[in-house]
């Protein structure tokens, strides 16, 4: 596939991740209760999301010549280690939503240290 539908999978994966987990935060701070649809449908959302993510990424990385070498650089572990963090984080988010606005904001540091390590794959 083209270097170009990678990236529009991996954005759409990025944007269903995102959906998922502040969906779920804002039932939680609001002190809804999370469970059956509403509870598949975040969980769903973002597993899917990250799904999308870990495929088009590697898509991406084949793409751009990565996957031929003997190792990765440095800025692909720290991307790996990031979607794990996303992956395990909804967890926390169902348990201790209702705190808000911190998990929030961490959530959006994950996001933008995981956007500067994508746009400038500093090694």
């Amino acid at each position: 596939m083209p270097y170009e539908i990678y990236k529009m999978l991996h954005l759409t994966g990025i944007f269903l991740l995102t959906s998922g987990l502040v969906g779920m935060l804002v039932l939680a701070w609001t002190g809804h209760q999370i469970a059956g649809k509403v509870k598949t449908f975040a969980f769903v959302t973002h597993g899917v999301g990250m799904l999308f993510m870990l495929v088009s990424g590697f898509g991406l990385l084949a793409r751009m010549g990565f996957m031929h070498d003997q190792g990765l650089p440095f800025w692909i572990y720290v991307k790996l280690t990031i979607w794990l963090i996303m992956g395990g984080i909804i967890a926390l988010v169902k348990r201790k939503g209702a705190i808000g606005w911190p998990l929030y904001f961490l959530m959006m540091a994950i996001f933008i240290v995981a956007a500067y390590f994508g746009v400038y794959k500093p090694s």
